[in-house]
């Protein structure tokens, strides 16, 4: 379930060079089309999603609103749409949602590690105090 916005996140996200490089999806866009979708890609990231609206999204990018109606069809599908209660659109990052995935998989694995340290560390002392 996801957390809510005012909940405590992550504040960065894993880059990795030599994935952004090498990707093929990302071979096919401009550098204008990359750049907006990091942008955005941020904006996600912080605020879990962001308002499908043009006009917001060029402010976002801190480009025209001409300028995103030539680059946003291009980046459209790497951001999924829903639609929320009060029946604005909005827009999540594939890729953030992914990331988080994976943030909150290795936090509870480093959990389960921690406790089962902890608890080998105070089980051995234990002993070792009672001998």
């Amino acid at each position: 379930m996801r957390k809510s916005i005012s909940d405590e996140q992550s504040p960065a996200f894993q880059f990795y060079a030599s994935d952004w490089i090498t990707d093929p999806n990302r071979m096919r866009l401009s550098l204008d089309e990359q750049g907006a979708f990091i942008l955005l890609y941020c904006h996600c990231w912080r605020g879990f999603k962001i308002l499908n609206d043009l006009e917001v999204l060029s402010k976002m990018c801190g480009c025209r609103l001409q300028k995103m109606e030539k680059i946003f069809p291009k980046i459209k599908h790497l951001f999924t749409e829903i639609k929320e209660k009060d029946g604005k659109k909005y827009l999540i990052c594939n890729q953030a949602e992914q990331e988080r995935k994976e943030q909150e998989k290795n936090r509870k694995r480093r959990s389960i590690a921690g406790k089962m340290g902890a608890k080998a560390r105070w089980s051995e002392e234990s002993l070792e105090e009672s001998k």
